[in-house]
């Protein structure tokens, strides 16, 4: 079985990622946040190493469900 080749346009380094998301959901998201979410057991973010760096895949970070936090008043 032939892997299709993805181009490197899909993915993404962590501090775009997180800007990304924060646009999106309009609150901030930290960077230990999206590493966060790729090491989750339920619906990981796909990841690819460049050695010491970690490339997120755009798809899976636009389609991540994330609650912000309450805050005790």
């Amino acid at each position: 079985m032939v892997k299709k080749i993805e181009p490197l346009s899909n993915w993404i380094p962590c501090h775009q990622a997180a800007e990304l998301l924060s646009e999106k959901l309009g609150f901030p998201i930290g960077s230990r946040y999206i590493r966060q979410l790729a090491k989750r057991k339920k619906n990981p973010i796909r990841t690819q190493s460049l050695g010491y760096h970690q490339l997120y895949h755009r798809d899976d970070i636009l389609s991540a469900n994330v609650k912000q936090k309450r805050v005790n008043e």
